[in-house]
């Protein structure tokens, strides 16, 4: 009786977390896609299922792969020699089909809008929209960097010019001058890092800035950096009952579900490079991890997955409650 019930307050002994280990060496992680019951690992030179305990190499590409994603019929991928569709049956790749003018640009960045069409981000030639075959150019600045589709119906596109906003046939352009009133710290757009809660936060050259889900405001919560000077940021995921995750290039960090709902830390400050008077970053150690995953995921299962050069890592919601429980030791986060 004792043991059932320190099993049901989660005090009975830890499960090691769940190590699926690439079966060849597959360079970064580049994407993890949920397909129907099928969960497939995109990293830097292929495409690896998770087939029970195992992880299955389904595609090797012969270039690079920068970015991916999944359509229902297809997988679409991002590679330095252009974008490539493989359909999920055949596993056949078939060029993505760009106008001839960046057919074999590298492509930087995928998603798909709310109504299925992708969005196709070719480097030196700007984004695209459409379907295979049928694409048509839809923001002409050559250092486009990153595409993400939000809940809103939105997309937005990360540029050497600032952060482009596309809803219902209108653009809104957030950059450092302020042009309309909608501003951001840096120009320089890096990545775009949605944690699957709403939020997506914008990595630039000289801060994160926090883009909440809802109505948006016209100056969005920034920080300098996130732990130490010089740390990157890789992912996010956000942990329902303890807060944000990031995943840098120091390690696993949480902000705390107290301050983590009104982004406490990224409130905007009069002076530069001040650190918060309450800083509330907290390491996370997970002995599974060799090295800072650069994904981070939570499912419909409250599992989270993370994902590392040597493959995935997943933690149950029971596992991941113990580490969050057991952080300390707060890091500065500093904010402009």
């Amino acid at each position: 009786m004792l043991v059932a019930i320190c099993w049901l307050l989660g005090l009975g002994p830890a499960r090691a977390q769940t190590r699926y280990a690439l079966p060849e060496p597959g360079g970064a992680p580049v994407a993890l896609l949920a397909v129907g019951s099928h969960r497939y690992l995109v990293a830097e030179r292929g495409v690896y299922e998770l087939a029970g305990r195992r992880l299955v190499g389904r595609y090797r590409s012969p270039s690079p792969i920068r970015c991916a994603v999944a359509t229902d019929t297809a997988l679409c991928l991002g590679t330095a020699a252009g974008g490539v569709s493989i359909s999920w049956r055949r596993w056949a790749a078939h060029p993505l089909g760009l106008p001839a003018e960046a057919a074999a640009a590298p492509v930087v960045a995928l998603a798909r809008g709310a109504a299925g069409e992708l969005w196709v981000g070719a480097a030196g030639y700007g984004a695209y929209r459409g379907r295979p075959g049928a694409f048509e150019p839809v923001l002409r600045i050559p250092g486009i960097s990153a595409a993400v589709a939000t809940p809103d119906s939105a997309v937005w596109l990360g540029t050497n010019l600032g952060l482009h906003r596309y809803h219902r046939g209108r653009w809104t352009r957030y950059n450092e001058e302020g042009v309309a009133n909608f501003e951001i710290p840096d120009n320089l757009v890096e990545k775009l890092l949605p944690d699957h809660a709403g939020t997506t936060w914008v990595v630039m050259s000289d801060a994160v800035c926090a883009l909440p889900a809802g109505p948006r405001p016209l100056e969005l919560p920034t920080a300098t950096y996130l732990g130490r000077p010089g740390s990157e940021l890789l992912a996010a995921a956000y942990l329902p009952g303890a807060g944000r995750l990031f995943a840098t290039s120091l390690g696993l960090l949480l902000l705390p579900a107290a301050s983590a709902g009104e982004f406490g830390s990224f409130e905007p400050a009069p002076a530069t490079d001040v650190v918060a008077a309450k800083p509330l970053l907290r390491p996370l150690g997970l002995p599974g991890l060799a090295a800072p995953p650069s994904i981070a995921q939570l499912d419909g299962r409250q599992r989270l997955w993370l994902a590392d050069a040597q493959g995935l890592l997943m933690l149950t919601a029971r596992q991941w409650r113990r580490a969050a429980a057991a952080s300390a030791g707060p890091l500065a986060v500093a904010r402009p």
